[in-house]
């Protein structure tokens, strides 16, 4: 029974090929990286530094086009003896010559300061891929000149001083994890690896330490760059992976809107799962591949609209959300990486403006009309001679200085009052103490709104008036006087 289930698992997991067509698929998508050399080529490293000329030489044959490569070497102080220079196809022959026979300058003295500082510098131009790799041998012995600029005063291997300096120009690179540095402590014959060196170009500019020989090492990470390119890339998307939602075309007559969810993964393709839409409705497949942009149409739930007695058309902005749990792949790469996948519950929302239609059509309205004025407007002109008075209706707000809105209750009233007083409060009053009064007129053949404006420096709906009294559509109408912001609707 146990081979069995060995065998299909042996069955069901992915051939190498299709692992190698998985990384390769994460790697086209990933931006050019730099391999950057630091090469110690004092006289005790000297012929370490230049044995690896052949593996770097080899590097430059297979990177993809558009990555670039530097190299800098130090003794007594640094020296770029190949500036960042970028791989291409028409170039990269003649570039892993030109690498396999350059000469390394040397010397006696070695001030890991300077070179590190050297680094640092380089690292934190303008220019800088999106990743870079760092490969540093030395044995890491800071042994410079006492005229140096980090020299402690000692002799020997010693501190480095102004450490601290060289951190800063690489902290944005490191901090956002755009670097990977590896560093080789090797040991030669009468210049032992300093483990106190190592430590420092760890602290300032990140990585690890390997004991393995650079030679090696160099060889087997160009026989896996694919994977490794790849990783890089993949290690930065599995941190904030996500997926953005963003409303492709407006809602429709229906209240259909097309919205677009756009995966954040550079590299990496992210499939949603239990997918879930709040403020809408409409067929949401459960599983949402988004390798590539997804569009959804769905009916937008606008909130229920107000009595109109005649039409009216407006909008509102209903909130759209979108959320599942997030998986991301290919399965294969990331379970050669030894990273996790799973992207608990990830969410994105958007604001749709929703049009709106409500009120009765215009021949029931008018029709409405006449019976109320049949019924109520006639009779009252025929027994009183005048008109009796129509209550206030809708809501009235005010503003003080873009402060919270004040909601003033005129329900119930044939006249409304509006004091405003000046330390921006608002309230219904008397008529001789307010800035605005509001009224209902109900002639024979219409009605229609008063605003009683009794203060200068205003405006009715945009367009400046005069103190007075001015008709209105109730329950439709916007003042602005000084500093206050008045609503009736």
């Amino acid at each position: 029974m146990l081979s069995t289930l060995v065998l299909a698992a042996a069955l069901a997991a992915p051939s190498p090929e299709e692992v190698t067509a998985d990384l390769a698929r994460v790697g086209a998508r990933a931006r050019p990286v730099e391999y950057v050399f630091l090469l110690d080529t004092s006289q005790a490293l000297e012929a370490t530094s230049e044995s690896l000329r052949p593996d770097i030489a080899r590097l430059v044959e297979v990177a993809p086009v558009g990555d670039a490569v530097t190299i800098l070497t130090f003794h007594a102080r640094h020296f770029a003896v190949l500036p960042r220079t970028v791989i291409d196809a028409a170039g990269r022959t003649a570039l892993a010559e030109k690498v396999r026979t350059m000469d390394f300058a040397a010397g006696y003295d070695r001030d890991l300061g300077d070179g590190l500082h050297g680094l640092a510098e380089h690292l934190g131009q303008a220019a800088t891929p999106d990743f870079v790799y760092v490969f540093g041998v030395s044995n890491f012995c800071h042994a410079p000149t006492v005229t140096s600029a980090w020299s402690s005063g000692g002799r020997g291997c010693s501190t480095i001083r102004n450490q601290a300096r060289i951190g800063e120009l690489v902290a944005p690179l490191r901090e956002s994890s755009r670097v990977r540095a590896v560093w080789f402590p090797v040991s030669v014959k009468d210049a032992p690896a300093d483990p106190a060196g190592a430590a420092a170009a760890v602290h300032e500019v990140g990585g690890e330490l390997v004991t393995d020989g650079p030679n090696a090492w160099l060889q087997n990470f160009a026989a896996r760059l694919v994977g490794e390119r790849a990783r890089a890339a993949a290690t930065a998307d599995t941190k904030d992976a996500g997926f953005t939602l963003e409303v492709v075309s407006p809602p429709d007559e229906g209240g259909v809107v097309e919205v677009e969810l756009r995966p954040t993964a550079r590299v990496l393709e992210l499939e949603l799962t239990e997918v879930v839409v709040t403020g809408a409705t409409g067929a949401v497949p459960a599983h949402l591949g988004l390798a590539e942009p997804a569009r959804l149409h769905l009916q937008m739930e606008p909130p229920p609209t107000p009595w109109s007695l005649f039409p009216r058309e407006d909008s509102v902005k209903v909130k759209l959300t979108v959320s599942g749990e997030g998986q991301l792949g290919p399965a294969s790469a990331i379970h050669l990486w030894g990273m996790s996948g799973r992207r608990s519950r990830l969410e994105a929302q958007t604001l749709v403006d929703v049009p709106r239609r409500y009120g009765l059509p215009l021949p029931a309205a008018l029709g409405l009309l006449a019976v109320i004025f049949v019924g109520a407007g006639f009779g009252a002109v025929l027994v009183r001679g005048r008109m009796m008075p129509l209550r206030l209706g809708g809501t009235f707000s005010a503003r003080f200085r873009g402060g919270a809105r004040q909601a003033l209750a005129i329900a119930e009233l044939a006249e409304a009052a509006i004091v405003l007083e000046p330390e921006g409060r608002a309230r219904i009053g008397k008529r001789e103490d307010a800035a605005i009064v509001l009224r209902v007129r109900r002639p024979v053949w219409r009605l229609y709104g008063e605003v009683q404006i009794r203060v200068p420096d205003a405006e009715i709906n945009g367009r400046k008036v005069s103190p007075g009294t001015h008709q209105v559509v109730p329950g439709a109408t916007s003042i602005r006087t000084g500093e206050w912001r008045l609503t009736w609707e």
